[in-house]
């Protein structure tokens, strides 16, 4: 029972975080949706997009948090510090190249992706904002990846909250004008963004370098070797490259989609933000996987590390499948809640029934692969991505929609597909690794720790 309380503190206020974020997406699309499918459908591509330039630079938080949690385990935060430093600067290098791009390629993106002309006179400005606003995300998600992995999850959810309650307030006054303000539109929704990663993060500066201080001496500087830039960027190297080979994956499944009009767009949307739902517990008992066992192995305690990872999927589990129940049962008045348009609603429905179906699967790949990243098993996660987004999915996915005509149920039945086979990837790997040779701080496992059974 300590255990389960100890999972349930670590990951409850993470689902919260995630909570927020899918479900203010899930209000900024109800909002948007109001001024049109046109719209809808530009809040659609332009998430995709995002969410692969922020896979682009995602590693590097990804790797503060597993490595900064072993050094949590193991006493050694000063570390966990240096780490941080440098991950401040490479994310501070990224915003750069980010700032330019913002100003350059929004409306190629959106033309290679094959928009009309409706998506990219929308697109173009909006994308470029939301490239804006992803600066700020990446720092925040940075410092919320230090602050979990010395186990405080509950300021990370705080923050959270507040930026979720920003977007959501301020998209509905700058779209509509509401009190005064100007009527911005689709724009309105991208500044929005903007103005709430911005407080997020002037909130997150205050956290790290006031208020975590005494505990952590975040303030200290510590002298920077070659060896820990190296770890961190080959480690954030392999995380990137797993993200970006999910995100390209989902690009091109956009991407066959948008060929298919307004209307599949805008259907594949509300089908894409409900199923984030399905991802909220899992995503949650993921962030508490990886602090959990990183933490555990940092001690050295292989065996308690193994017993957290098996106890936390078991957890995650029960929460996906009250969720599928739920998909299942109510699927029309969800897909209504987004859209009065009944072409649109009515080709929702049966997308969401599909996703119940997989959620077991989603929740255990995600679990899996957070223990995964807690011990540093970055390199079997990464080339697992690549084999499966370049060889099976992608390919796929083309051949279903394009060649045999197939339309969205070709694409989503591909991408299930992709979630039950990573999912058992992700457990074998787990349920076969001899944990009393996993070791720390480099984020490597000896080859001879993989056993090869069961």
């Amino acid at each position: 029972m300590l255990l389960v309380k100890r999972i349930l503190q670590l990951a409850i206020p993470s689902i919260a975080t995630f909570s927020s974020m899918t479900f203010t997406g899930l209000l900024v699309l109800m909002i948007v949706g109001n001024l049109g499918a046109a719209s809808i459908a530009v809040v659609g591509i332009v998430n995709i997009i995002i969410y692969n330039l922020w896979a682009l630079f995602s590693g590097v938080q990804g790797a503060i948090n597993f490595l900064v949690a072993q050094n949590y385990g193991s006493d050694n935060i000063r570390q966990g510090n240096q780490r941080m430093q440098i991950a401040l600067l490479i994310t501070a290098a990224q915003g750069i190249a980010l700032l330019a791009g913002s100003f350059l390629v929004p409306y190629g993106i959106l033309y290679l992706m094959g928009s009309n002309e409706t998506i990219l006179t929308l697109g173009t400005p909006y994308l470029m904002v939301r490239m804006l606003a992803l600066i700020f995300t990446m720092f925040n998600t940075v410092f919320f990846a230090y602050m979990r992995a010395v186990g405080d999850t509950r300021t990370p959810m705080t923050l959270s909250l507040i930026n979720s309650a920003l977007v959501v307030t301020l998209t509905y006054v700058l779209a509509y004008g509401a009190f005064g303000f100007p009527d911005l539109g689709l724009q309105g929704a991208a500044w929005s963004i903007v103005a709430a990663e911005g407080v997020t993060f002037l909130l997150s500066l205050l956290v790290y370098y006031r208020f975590m201080n005494g505990a952590y001496l975040t303030r200290s500087w510590v002298r920077i070797e070659l060896q820990q830039v190296r770890l961190l960027m080959f480690e954030s190297m392999k995380l990137g490259v797993t993200e970006l080979s999910n995100s390209v994956g989902m690009l091109v499944f956009t991407a066959c989609i948008t060929r298919l009009g307004t209307t599949a767009i805008a259907a594949n949307e509300i089908a894409l933000n409900i199923l984030s739902f399905g991802f909220m517990p899992s995503n949650g008992f993921g962030a508490a996987a990886t602090i959990g066992i990183g933490q555990e192995v940092g001690k050295g305690n292989g065996a308690a590390a193994r017993r957290f990872g098996i106890v936390t999927v078991y957890l995650g589990l029960i929460f996906m499948a009250l969720i599928s129940v739920v998909f299942i049962l109510f699927a029309l008045p969800i897909a209504k809640l987004y859209t009065s348009e009944a072409a649109v609603y009515e080709t929702a429905v049966s997308l969401i029934h599909l996703t119940a179906c997989v959620q077991l699967f989603t929740g255990a790949n995600i679990i899996f692969g957070g223990g995964l990243r807690g011990i540093g098993d970055t390199t079997f996660l990464s080339r697992t991505a690549l084999a499966l987004n370049w060889l099976l999915f992608i390919p796929l996915t083309i051949l279903l929609t394009r060649v045999l005509d197939w339309g969205q149920t070709g694409a989503w039945s591909a991408l299930c597909m992709l979630i039950v086979l990573t999912a058992v990837a992700n457990g074998w790997r787990y349920l076969t690794i001899d944990w009393m040779r996993v070791k720390a701080t480099t984020g490597k496992i000896p080859a001879a720790a993989v056993t090869g059974h069961m």
